[in-house]
């Protein structure tokens, strides 16, 4: 929430985005060192449990990356707190605001697989990443559709085809091929064999529902925008409202399959303990 308020204005800084009234620089400014402030303490809290069971710090692909997102993060707050000419620091504050994003999400999604799996097959990850990297894309499809701006429609359409793409590519052929290949095999058994069978029996099912409509929704999305004309998307509240509502359910349906991942990964692991 904190990288989302501090990215919007940001952008509205920038004029990418529609300008909301008030101070938007102090509104920018405040959620950064919040975001930063939350950051750091989120790494060195992960540096201290990982000391305390004896485990080694920065080894991970997660840890490192983490340890990526706090030098960018101190790196944007640190000299724009310090600096009286913020002119000639402009653009590289910009270019790692916007990189940060996405790493940060990936740091996430990587971090969220590994803490529930403790494993990293790849077709997981990748899928799981790619959930992550599609609710960033919904999230600038919102943005852009709830404060437009000249250039908007062009940006909201990059969004959604990338969202698309990953939802295809990441989300349902990685995750459909690991679903037939391995889970049903090796996971579904062990599952329904558990303590929690109602994994399988409720939550997969409901995932499967949600699996199979995501796509269509994300290309649905992305079609609307590219037969949609420029006037139409900037003076027409009401579509625009339409296309939010529709990216708001797309969202709505990757972080739910997130969640629904994560409860069956984490009772596949207790069922094999038991």
């Amino acid at each position: 929430m904190l990288i989302t308020y501090a990215l919007t204005t940001g952008a509205m800084l920038k004029g990418r985005i529609k300008r909301i009234p008030g101070n938007v620089f102090r509104l920018h400014r405040r959620s950064g060192i919040y975001f930063g402030a939350f950051i750091l303490g989120s790494f060195i809290y992960g540096l201290l449990m990982r000391l305390q069971h004896g485990e080694p710090v920065l080894s991970s692909v997660h840890g490192k990356l983490g340890l990526i997102i706090v030098l960018i993060v101190i790196l944007q707050i640190i000299p724009s707190l310090v600096l009286k000419n913020r002119a000639s620091y402009r653009g590289l504050h910009k270019i790692m605001g916007y990189s940060l994003a996405p790493i940060l999400f990936v740091d996430a999604s990587w971090g969220l697989y590994n803490g529930v799996t403790q494993g990293t097959k790849s077709l997981v990850l990748l899928h799981s990443i790619s959930g992550g990297l599609v609710a960033l894309a919904l999230v600038w499809v919102l943005l852009e559709v709830r404060y437009p701006a000249d250039r908007s429609l062009t940006r909201v359409r990059i969004a959604s085809y990338f969202a698309t793409l990953l939802v295809i590519a990441g989300c349902w052929l990685a995750g459909g091929y690991n679903y037939l290949t391995v889970y049903g095999s090796r996971i579904k058994p062990v599952i329904l064999e558990g303590p929690y069978p109602w994994a399988h029996e409720i939550i997969m099912e409901a995932k499967e529902h949600v699996f199979v409509f995501l796509p269509v929704i994300a290309l649905a999305l992305s079609l609307t925008l590219y037969v949609l004309d420029r006037d139409t998307f900037l003076n027409d509240v009401s579509f625009r409202r339409a296309l939010g509502t529709t990216a708001y359910l797309a969202l709505f349906m990757v972080l739910l399959m997130f969640l629904m991942g994560a409860i069956i990964s984490n009772t596949g692991k207790i069922g094999a303990e038991v």
